[in-house]
């Protein structure tokens, strides 16, 4: 009997922790409103902002704007969502000593990506597609951290961050101009 009780209490916290849930992150990085609608559910998202729907995994069907219909099957815990088809650029920010950085820069995938028409060679990927699951730390218009706890194991550690086009934009124009 205590067996069959210990089984019953495993099983029961096995398939509470396997999150049946999606969480899609639609995002507008444009400078006016867009609508997608999920199944049923009709949603306006405002400019430069990001709205979350929770839906169960599996098959659903995205609506866009113009009337193009994707159905696509949600397995994993966490999609983002680009209605406007923007391309958004995913790069890696090093938190650790300087002393590791050399490290760090050897272990990357240095390839060419083209973002917003402009060659780039680096440890980038590019981002268009609508449904795209989330593979990064911090999402378009979030702040990366200035510091962040290197776990004692470690030397350093890395964040993912993707940029939206306008985002990208303001921090070249930063970066130019703090060079002068």
């Amino acid at each position: 009997m205590k067996k069959l009780v210990f089984l019953s209490i495993l099983s029961a916290m096995f398939f509470t922790s396997c999150s049946n849930s999606v969480d899609l992150a639609i995002d507008n990085p444009t400078d006016f409103s867009v609508e997608v609608v999920v199944d049923t559910l009709r949603v306006v998202v405002p400019p430069k902002e990001v709205v979350w729907v929770e839906m169960g995994k599996g098959e659903h069907q995205l609506t866009l704007e113009n009337d193009s219909i994707i159905k696509f099957n949600f397995q994993s815990d966490v999609y983002m969502v680009n209605p406007s088809l923007s391309e958004y650029l995913l790069a890696d920010e090093y938190y650790g000593p300087e002393m590791y950085q050399d490290t760090y820069a050897a272990n990357l995938t240095n390839k060419e990506v083209t973002f917003l028409g402009i060659p780039m060679e680096g440890n980038y990927d590019v981002v268009r597609d609508v449904i795209n699951e989330v593979t990064w730390d911090y999402g378009p218009r979030e702040s990366l951290p200035e510091m962040v706890e290197v776990d004692s194991d470690e030397s350093y550690t890395s964040l993912v961050k993707a940029y939206d086009p306008q985002e990208f934009m303001a921090l070249m124009m930063s970066s130019y101009s703090g060079e002068e």
